[in-house]
């Protein structure tokens, strides 16, 4: 039985069957040898994936970051910055009182917005302020006003009765005196030989002297009556406070009242030498105007060119001053049938464009602290153009002198009309 067995099992392992056996087996053997190595093989590139998984994360996260801080720096600069440039023109604001200042408007997000809302208050505040200064002068030139009416009234009152008193006595006085000179010359005719006593008394009070100074003396008193009136007549003229209302005037009436009021400062003095006024007048209709008002913005420009003029005299020698006299020339002329011109020059020391351009401008003044408030071409011009529709204009050239032209309607019902 064991040979038949050995026997099969020889014939088996010699059997092509057993061959192809083996040679299936060794392929097994090949196929799980490859299968290991791609299995190993596939283990590391799972391991690479995961490694490499986990490096995308990590960049992504970090690109995240990244991205956040970017963001949030633009977002600072688009935000901060604006509100940064913002805050620092609300504080300049306060800080100068300048209403002047706007705050930039660089986009049309919220901050935008906001810019845009504080420059439409600045705005605001600038119209109110403007406003507020205007009222402002507007009650300065109402009290100046006043204060002058109360003093004019007070002159009146205590000047005119006893002016009048004196200045119509004075015309009985003339005759009592030209009666008494005239009996003592005839008495004298009569008896050419008086007495020693008459005689020694004749001599003591000079006689003689006495009948020929005594008009004269007489005559003087009677100019200073006559020119204390007038001084009392020009103040009223020149306030004119009773008069509220429109009034048709002599415009040449109130210039010149206003020059007697400076004619202290025209008059030649120690310190400056006198200043030459011209008046070319011409034929000019009576004006509808405030004679107070226009008379103020008179005395405001006649005072401005007597300032020009001091500034340059004081930068003069006598010489060149008498060589090129100090001169304030008025001149007045019809435009045409509804309007009139008012020309005022001087030779004074002039303005260069900076200031010329700023003339009526509130508050602008180039005069030292104490010297001026700036207020004073700014009533003129409110006066001349918002009270009776005119016009105020100024050309100047450096060094060589300043005009003021003033042009008004005749009737202001032609101008409401308009």
């Amino acid at each position: 039985m064991k040979g038949q067995l050995g026997q099969r099992i020889m014939a088996l392992a010699k059997s092509k069957e057993f061959s192809e056996l083996v040679q299936f087996s060794d392929q097994i053997d090949r196929i799980a040898t490859v299968i290991d190595q791609e299995t190993r093989a596939a283990e590391n590139q799972l391991q690479k994936a995961e490694t490499l998984r986990m490096q995308i994360i990590l960049a992504s996260l970090i690109a995240s970051v990244m991205t956040a801080i970017l963001l949030a720096i633009v977002t600072g600069r688009s935000i901060a910055y604006p509100l940064e440039a913002l805050t620092q023109v609300a504080q300049q604001v306060t800080r100068d009182a300048n209403t002047n200042l706007r705050a930039p408007v660089s986009s049309r997000d919220e901050v935008g917005t906001l810019a845009h809302a504080l420059n439409q208050l600045l705005e605001w505040v600038e119209t109110y302020t403007r406003d507020l200064k205007d009222t402002q002068l507007n009650l300065v030139q109402a009290e100046k006003m006043s204060a002058l009416g109360k003093m004019v009234a007070g002159v009146a009152h205590e000047i005119n009765n006893p002016v009048n008193f004196i200045h119509g006595n004075l015309t009985y006085m003339q005759e009592y005196a030209h009666n008494l000179l005239g009996f003592v010359t005839l008495y004298q005719e009569s008896y050419p030989d008086p007495t020693p006593a008459i005689q020694a008394q004749t001599e003591a009070i000079d006689m003689e002297f006495i009948q020929t100074d005594l008009p004269k003396l007489l005559n003087s008193m009677k100019m200073g009556t006559d020119r204390i009136r007038q001084i009392v007549l020009s103040l009223r003229n020149f306030s004119r406070l009773d008069e509220a209302n429109f009034k048709d005037v002599d415009i040449h009436e109130g210039i010149d009242s206003t020059l007697l009021i400076l004619r202290h400062r025209l008059k030649d003095k120690p310190e400056h030498p006198a200043i030459q006024v011209i008046r070319d007048y011409g034929n000019l209709p009576l004006v509808e105007c405030y004679p107070g008002q226009l008379n103020q913005a008179f005395m405001n420009i006649l005072s401005n060119a007597i300032d020009a003029i001091e500034e340059v005299n004081a930068e003069r020698t006598d010489e060149e001053v008498k060589e090129n006299p100090s001169q304030i020339v008025i001149q007045t002329s019809m435009i045409d049938s509804n309007w009139i011109k008012i020309l005022i020059s001087d030779n004074g020391i002039g303005m260069p464009e900076s200031v010329r351009s700023r003339i009526f401008d509130p508050f602008f003044t180039t005069k030292s602290v104490g010297k001026g408030t700036g207020i004073g071409m700014s009533i003129s011009y409110q006066i001349v153009t918002e009270q009776h529709g005119g016009k105020l204009t100024c050309c100047s050239i450096l060094g060589e002198g300043t005009d003021f032209v003033i042009q008004i309607p005749i009737q202001q019902q032609i101008r409401e009309a308009a």
